[in-house]
């Protein structure tokens, strides 16, 4: 049974949709927060970041890591939102994933500290099937290919060490980013849906970090992947 809090989110005024696209960060250039301001029906500001309205989804932009992840979709969730998709950038571990890959995540590992206070003894979560099979069927129908893989979820990037890498590769994470594992908790504990896209924007299979936020094939696989999805 399930313990109630002390502390309750509170609704977001406004807010009536469903669906809501979580982008935790933008790259570099600021490509993102230009179409979103550009194209959006409304624009808010939010104690963890912006919402902007799109037709029957909203967007919540900013809100990096996972326990700021973890506030804002909370008071989301109590204005009625259903389904969480995560668009964000991640790091790669394998050297299957390359700069600019795209990947859909099917499990992700908790090394982050928000999940365990939805689920005290689990570490791994996974994506919601049905609504990761929608996201993905969208991709494919604009003939755009992706990876599936797997991905763990960190509170401390410049902790990366060696022997971290060493042992997310062997228990066999692919990826690594700050909020996809909070994500999928915090979904499930509500018994909502969540799916998480990842642009790879970093590199670290080979034990040395090679960054490429400011590639110019990140920035283009953010337009071809993540537009289309967040501006109708």
């Amino acid at each position: 049974m399930r313990t109630a809090s002390l502390v309750a989110p509170k609704p977001v005024r406004g807010v009536d949709a469903e669906k809501v696209f979580y982008i935790p960060c933008d790259i570099p250039s600021g490509f993102l927060a230009s179409a979103l301001k550009k194209h959006a029906r409304a624009e808010k500001q939010f104690e963890y970041g912006w919402l902007y309205e799109f037709g029957e989804s909203i967007i919540l932009f900013g809100a990096l890591g996972a326990p700021l992840a973890a506030l804002a979709l909370e008071r989301l969730i109590a204005s009625g939102i259903k389904e969480i998709i995560l668009l964000g950038f991640c790091g790669s571990l394998a050297e299957r994933f390359r700069i600019a890959d795209v990947a859909s995540i099917t499990r992700a590992f908790s090394e982050e500290g928000t999940s365990r206070h939805y689920f005290s003894r689990k570490r791994v979560f996974s994506a919601s099937p049905a609504l990761k099979k929608d996201l993905e069927k969208t991709i494919r129908s604009s003939r755009l290919d992706f990876k599936t893989g797997t991905i763990v979820s960190t509170d401390a990037p410049y902790r990366e060490t060696k022997s971290w890498l060493r042992r997310n590769q062997n228990r066999g994470a692919e990826l690594v980013d700050m909020e996809t594992a909070a994500v999928f908790s915090l979904a499930e504990f509500h018994g909502i849906k969540a799916a998480s896209l990842q642009i790879v924007s970093d590199g670290l299979s080979s034990g040395t970090w090679k960054p490429a936020f400011r590639s110019p094939a990140v920035e283009q696989k953010v337009k071809d992947y993540f537009l289309p999805l967040l501006i109708p």
